[in-house]
C-alpha cells in the first residue's frame, strides 16, 4: 500500500479530526520547490484541501491548536523519547524502534491514568517517538471559563495573536491549557524521579537532557496562531527527511484509544502500534477502529483545575504572573552586573546564540539565577526576554510574531524555575 491508498482509506476520518478546525496545516521539504522557506517550509490552507493535501500529495498534515474563529482550543499533550544524536536509531528499523519506544509506555500509562482517574476524556495517539494526549475545549463550556482564570495572555502574545484574530478569550485558555500541562509534567517527573538511579532514562520536560524520557511542552511556547501539531492517521516523515531512509515507506501515527470519560476504547497493544506504524495497510485496517473526533473537554476538567490551584506550583504561577516586569533592555544590564552565577552563565549574557535557546543551557542558566543568585523568576524571564529582542545577537527567529519574546521567555522560565525549586524541595505538588 503506497502513501494516496492509505491516505484514501483514512481521509474521512482525517477530516473528522478537522472538523473545529479553521485550516489545515502541513510541514514538507517538498514545499521548498514552490518558493517556501528552506528553514521551515509550513504552508496553512483550508480544510476543504485535505484531500489534495493527502490523497493526491502524501503530505503530513498538522491541526492547528486554535480552532475556526477562535470557539475551540486543542491541547496536544505531548511525550516521547529523546535520545539526542541517536535519534536516528528510532527511524532505522522497527526492532530498534520498538525496543526504545517501550521505554516510554510507563510514563505513557502514567499519564493516562491522570485522565482515565479523573473522568476527563481523551483521543490516545502514537507517534514513532511517543505520543499526545489530545482534546479540545469549547470557549462557550465553562471549562473554558475556569481555563481563562488561570491563563495569562503576555503584551507579546495579545499583540500577535489579535493581527491573527486570535481572540483574548481564546489566548487565555490556550494559557491555561499551558498551565495544566506543567503540572502534569511536573506530577510524572515526580513519579520517575528515580528513573535514573535504577538505570532507567531520566524523565524531564522539553529536551532537557541528553538522552531522556521527555514530556515536550514546546507546544506551550509562541503565539497561539503559530502553534500546531500532528494530526492523527497522519504520515510521519522523519524517516525519509531528516534520517534519509529513502527506501523506506513513510511512517504513520497510530490512535492508542479513545477515552469518553467513562470508558477506554480500543486500548491498543503496543506491539500492534508498532507494527501499524511501519505497514501502511496495517495501519489503515487498524484505522478503521476509531470515527477520528477528538473528544471535548468536560466539566471533570474543572475538578482537575482546583486539584492544581490547591499546589504550591499554581502558587508559584500566580506569583510569577503578578511580579511587575523590569523595564526592556534594563534586565540584562542588571544581569551583566550580577556576582552570583558561575562564568559560564555569564557568557551567555554576552554570546547567547544559540545557547540562550538550548533547552539544556537554559535549564541551568534559569537555575543559576533563581538559585544562586536569588533573582526572581520573572525578572529572569525579563533577561531571556531582553536578549531574544536584541538583533545583534544575529537571531534569525521571528521573536515578535511567530514566537513573541515576552511569550518564549516566561514560558520557559517557568517551566524550568518550577522545577529547580522542586529539586531543591522549596515547591512540593
Amino acid at each position: 500500500m503506497n502513501s494516496s491508498e492509505y491516505y484514501k482509506t483514512v481521509i474521512d476520518k482525517i477530516k473528522n479530526c478537522f472538523v473545529n478546525s479553521g485550516c489545515a496545516i502541513t510541514i514538507e521539504k517538498e514545499l521548498i520547490n514552490a518558493g517556501f522557506s528552506k528553514a521551515f517550509p509550513i504552508m496553512r490552507t483550508l480544510t476543504d484541501n485535505l484531500d489534495y493535501l493527502t490523497v493526491q500529495k502524501g503530505f503530513q498534515v498538522h491541526l492547528p491548536v486554535i480552532g475556526a474563529g477562535s470557539q475551540t482550543v486543542l491541547c496536544p499533550m505531548d511525550f516521547e523519547i529523546f535520545l539526542s544524536e541517536d535519534q536516528y536509531k528510532l527511524y532505522t528499523n522497527k526492532e530498534t524502534q520498538k525496543s526504545y519506544f517501550k521505554e516510554t509506555i510507563p510514563a505513557i500509562n502514567f499519564i493516562k491514568t491522570i485522565f482515565i482517574d479523573r473522568s476527563m476524556p481523551f483521543l490516545l495517539d502514537f507517534t514513532p517517538s511517543g505520543g499526545h494526549i489530545l482534546f479540545n475545549v469549547k470557549l462557550n463550556h465553562r471549562s473554558a471559563v475556569a481555563l481563562m482564570k488561570i491563563g495569562f495572555a503576555e503584551y507579546g502574545m495579545v499583540k500577535s495573536g489579535q493581527n491573527y484574530g486570535i481572540t483574548y478569550e481564546a489566548m487565555l485558555t490556550f494559557s491555561g491549557v499551558t498551565r495544566l500541562a506543567e503540572y502534569v509534567a511536573l506530577k510524572t517527573m515526580e513519579a520517575f524521579k528515580n528513573n535514573e538511579r535504577e538505570g532507567k532514562l531520566p524523565l524531564t520536560v522539553s529536551d532537557s537532557r541528553e538522552k531522556c524520557i521527555n514530556i515536550d511542552n514546546s507546544w506551550c511556547e509562541g503565539a497561539p496562531h503559530a502553534r500546531s501539531i500532528r494530526s492523527p492517521f497522519s504520515l510521519h516523515k522523519k524517516n525519509i527527511e531528516k534520517y534519509g531512509q529513502y527506501s523506506q515507506p513513510p511512517l504513520v501515527d497510530v490512535i492508542g484509544g479513545t477515552f469518553d470519560g467513562k470508558k477506554l476504547y480500543c486500548e491498543a497493544d503496543i506491539d500492534n502500534v508498532i507494527e501499524c506504524m511501519w505497514d501502511l495497510e496495517k495501519a489503515g485496517k487498524w484505522a478503521r477502529n476509531f470515527d477520528g473526533f477528538i473528544p471535548d473537554a468536560n466539566d471533570s476538567i474543572i475538578d482537575f483545575i482546583e486539584e492544581y490551584k490547591q499546589t504550591q506550583l499554581y502558587q508559584f504561577h500566580r506569583e510569577f504572573d503578578a511580579t511587575e516586569d523590569i523595564p526592556v533592555g534594563l534586565a540584562l544590564q542588571y544581569a551583566k552586573h550580577e556576582q552570583n552565577i558561575p562564568e559560564w552563565a555569564k557568557s551567555i549574557l554576552y554570546c547567547p546564540n544559540p545557547r540562550a535557546l538550548q533547552p539544556i543551557n537554559m535549564k541551568g542558566f534559569i537555575y543559576d539565577f533563581v538559585i544562586h543568585a536569588k533573582w526572581k523568576p520573572k525578572h529572569v524571564a525579563n533577561i531571556l526576554r531582553d536578549i531574544y529582542m536584541d538583533r545583534s545577537f544575529g537571531w534569525v527567529q521571528d521573536f515578535k510574531d511567530s514566537c513573541p519574546a515576552d511569550e518564549k521567555a516566561n514560558f520557559w522560565v517557568r517551566t524550568f524555575a518550577s522545577i529547580a525549586y522542586w529539586e531543591k524541595g522549596y515547591l512540593k505538588l
